[in-house]
């Protein structure tokens, strides 16, 4: 079933982005590169891969003028829900990037929205600016970890997001326990530690 899902769609985004690339790393994960923009990362076999969002709340570090590079997610509504009645509604990891001059505008990209700026986190190799932000409405919320980083005169940006709706709206469906929470934002952060940022050459 899933090898149904990523090929179709790899033909799919081919016009769009000539370079994200999907491939099976082992039984249970998948690789994502983006060569022009030296990026890989590993994620979930069960996860989906898209170019898009589709949940309810865009993310905060996207939008129609910075679109994602690439975004992986696990959907409640969407077959393989690891949390079944409760008020999950799913978990996405984005990237995307954009052009910038320096660290310090880097980092400008996580303020201005009402994101908290927690200390700044290296995971694996790889120095990164730390936000939180959180959004709400229609019943549906949103809870964001946000990381920056700087290199190859290029902001890479990644949000790490977990839905959810209002428990109840469900039937027979209660809240997500703490425990939960934390299993969830363990899976995305150890796709955030399988990121790798290669250095580009200069033209």
């Amino acid at each position: 079933m899933l090898r149904l899902k990523i090929i179709p769609l790899l033909f799919g985004i081919a016009s769009l982005a000539q370079a994200q690339q999907v491939t099976l790393a082992t039984p249970s994960l998948m690789q994502f590169t983006d060569p022009p923009y030296g990026v890989a990362f590993r994620y979930p076999a069960k996860w989906t891969f898209s170019v898009n969002s589709s949940f309810y709340a865009t993310t905060s570090i996207t939008s129609t003028n910075n679109p994602a590079r690439g975004v992986v997610f696990v959907k409640a509504s969407e077959g393989f829900n690891p949390y079944p009645n409760t008020n999950f509604d799913g978990a996405e990891f984005v990237y995307a990037n954009r052009k910038s001059s320096s660290t310090a505008q880097c980092s400008a990209s996580l303020h201005g929205n009402g994101e908290k700026i927690l200390a700044a986190k290296t995971i694996g190799s790889i120095n990164y600016v730390h936000a939180q932000a959180s959004d709400a409405g229609m019943c549906h919320q949103t809870q964001e970890d946000l990381y920056a980083t700087y290199r190859n005169q290029t902001c890479y940006l990644f949000d790490l997001a977990v839905h959810t709706i209002c428990p109840g709206v469900k039937d027979n469906s209660r809240a997500l326990t703490t425990t939960e929470l934390a299993q969830l934002q363990s899976t995305l952060e150890k796709i955030l530690s399988s990121v790798e940022i290669s250095d580009l050459k200069k033209n």
